[in-house]
């Protein structure tokens, strides 16, 4: 399972930054701003690779290894795939949305374009949807009083400037994650001018489903971004490869 961290803004500056030269020195208020190192300086990068949910052996995913694959009828799929993941990787911004077969290369994808931002210290996060879920009832039973870690981490889904979520239609459709879904789809959409979102599903969002149902308010949302459609099973050629 991909780790989710409880919070996933900087530990020193909580995101902002700075810091105050005296808060160091146990002056929370006088002093003037100075860096703050853990997320500004060149530890960035090890700070955001840190908490951007892939895994070690997911790091190397980049554009350059994206291929047609052995069907020549499905090229056009592939290569309208590598435009689109290109172009977000420039804008940073919208909502893109792949969907298709098992094993097309979906997830591939969204670990392509979060390495791609991830180097260029972007802030990004991937995880499973229902990871994402479970992780916010772990954090709500944590904190039955005090919802602060709850709430950092559900603000910074909100908030940071690349999500990549996969697998979303493979949650269990409460009504708390059905809300949870539709206010993460509604925001995030909100601020497609300005975020950057990208999914991974199997099933197909033009699907005319009820906005009442748990995952089709989410794919009315998609509908009004890019969709890319995958087909073709690439895990038996990488078995032989491997």
């Amino acid at each position: 399972m991909h780790g989710l961290p409880g919070a996933l803004t900087c530990p020193e500056c909580g995101g902002l930054g700075w810091l105050r030269a005296d808060a160091q020195l146990g002056d929370p208020v006088f002093g003037t701003l100075v860096p703050c190192e853990t997320c500004t300086s060149n530890r960035r990068l090890e700070w955001i690779t840190r908490h951007c949910g892939l895994e070690r052996a997911e790091l190397d995913a980049r554009i350059a290894d994206w291929n047609a694959g052995p069907w020549p009828e499905l090229r056009s799929q592939r290569e309208e795939a590598r435009t689109a993941m290109e172009r977000v990787i420039e804008r940073r911004t919208g909502f893109l949305a792949f969907w298709g077969d098992f094993g097309a290369g979906k997830t591939f994808a969204l670990q392509i374009i979060v390495n791609e931002l991830r180097l260029q210290q972007v802030e990004v996060f991937y995880a499973p949807l229902a990871h994402v879920l479970d992780h916010l009832r772990s954090l709500y039973r944590r904190n039955e009083i005090c919802h602060k870690e709850t709430s950092d981490f559900w603000q910074r889904l909100l908030d940071i400037p690349v999500l990549a979520l996969d697998e979303v239609t493979r949650f269990h459709g409460t009504s708390w994650a059905q809300e949870r879904v539709w206010m993460l789809a509604d925001i995030r959409y909100r601020r497609m001018a300005s975020h950057l979102t990208v999914f991974a599903t199997n099933d197909d969002p033009n699907d005319s489903l009820p906005i009442s149902e748990p995952i089709g308010y989410l794919y009315s949302r998609l509908r009004q971004g890019h969709l890319v459609e995958l087909r073709g099973d690439l895990r038996p050629l990488a078995d032989r490869i491997d």
